[in-house]
């Protein structure tokens, strides 16, 4: 698992509506819904009131939904057919102009309820129908009930609000995409070694208590590059740069799939394998030295040669992730003590 924390992300709308956008939208409809039922009351337009209160009936209904069974699709679903049902019904039924009030407050709930592409398509769809309902004269059903005035100006209103919907909601698409992206990006510094480019230590140490919750076989390496100080001093810090970059992408490289490796300090890295004996670790360990003291490094008109001491430790043989740390530390220090470039079961 060399790259577990590699950026995956949609840029796609996974949930079109969110949860509190879609509350709010439910309990204003129902607050609008009940305030014209009772100006309908007011102006003796009894049809009006049912029509008012029936919607203010299905939206509780969906607020019902919502909260005891948390189906926020379904919710969505009430919501969105309501109002474009009641839209309709309204421009179809009704000749009271202060109704085509009611019927533009859809407009943002519908760009707030579906994602870009769904809305502006539903937009689009309920403009069309309203003006072939309003305008043509070959809707058979429909007597026409508006003044040309009325219905111009109630055209250009619902454009213009959807025109302004849709950008506002695409503004705030864009920004929050940005911001998932920033997220991301502080997240993975935040888990990653600058220099690189590997996990770093706080990212080990999640992984290594990961591995232990799960009770899996699971052993380390810890690798420590011999001679690194006298490198420093003799090279400069660029060049130790450069060998610790080396280095990390080596062992990085020769890893089975379903290993990590990490910089866990200055010169050392750690190496996490997964369903792997101390026997098979060792193995792999030792091939991994041989790859390091075979790499052919020039630096300043020297050949450098570099090895490594290892210190390896299997779960299996240590009581808890600081035992398990301790005897690879062990390891390394043994094999520093017993001559470097070598690997030691601590």
């Amino acid at each position: 698992m060399r790259d577990a924390h590699s950026r995956m992300i949609r840029m796609e709308r996974s949930d079109p509506a969110d949860s509190n956008f879609l509350l709010f939208s439910l309990i204003a409809q129902e607050l609008i819904a009940i305030i014209f039922a009772f100006y309908s009351f007011r102006q003796g337009e009894m049809a009006l009131v049912i029509f008012y209160m029936s919607a203010a009936t299905v939206l509780s209904v969906a607020m019902g939904v919502f909260y005891i069974y948390q189906r926020h699709d379904v919710a969505r679903f009430l919501l969105a057919s309501t109002l474009v049902v009641g839209f309709f019904f309204l421009l179809i039924g009704t000749s009271d102009e202060t109704s085509l009030m009611w019927c533009l407050t859809i407009v943002p709930v519908l760009v707030g309820a579906f994602g870009n592409r769904q809305s502006l398509f539903l937009l689009i769809a309920v403009f069309a129908a309203s003006i072939w309902i309003l305008i043509s004269d070959a809707v058979p059903f429909v007597t026409r009930q508006y003044s040309d005035i009325m219905i111009m100006r109630f055209l250009s209103s619902y454009a213009i609000l959807a025109t302004f919907s849709v950008a506002m909601d695409n503004s705030l698409f864009n920004s929050l995409k940005n911001y998932k992206i920033l997220s991301s990006e502080v997240q993975e510094t935040a888990h990653r070694d600058a220099l690189t480019n590997l996990p770093n230590r706080h990212n080990m140490e999640g992984q290594l208590k990961q591995h232990q919750l799960v009770n899996g076989i699971f052993s380390v390496v810890l690798a420590d590059l011999d001679n690194f100080k006298w490198i420093n001093d003799r090279y400069g810090h660029n060049v130790g740069d450069d060998i610790i970059q080396t280095s990390g992408q080596l062992l990085n490289s020769e890893l089975r799939d379903e290993d990590t490796v990490g910089r866990w300090s200055g010169n050392q890295f750690i190496l996490l394998l997964p369903n792997a004996s101390e026997e098979e670790t060792v193995k792999i360990a030792e091939r991994l030295r041989v790859k390091i003291a075979n790499l052919d490094i020039k630096v300043q008109g020297d050949q450098l040669r570099l090895s490594i001491s290892m210190g390896v430790a299997s779960v299996e043989k240590c009581a808890g992730l600081d035992d398990l740390i301790s005897c690879a530390e062990n390891g390394v220090y043994q094999a520093k003590h017993m001559g470097r470039n070598m690997v030691v079961v601590g």
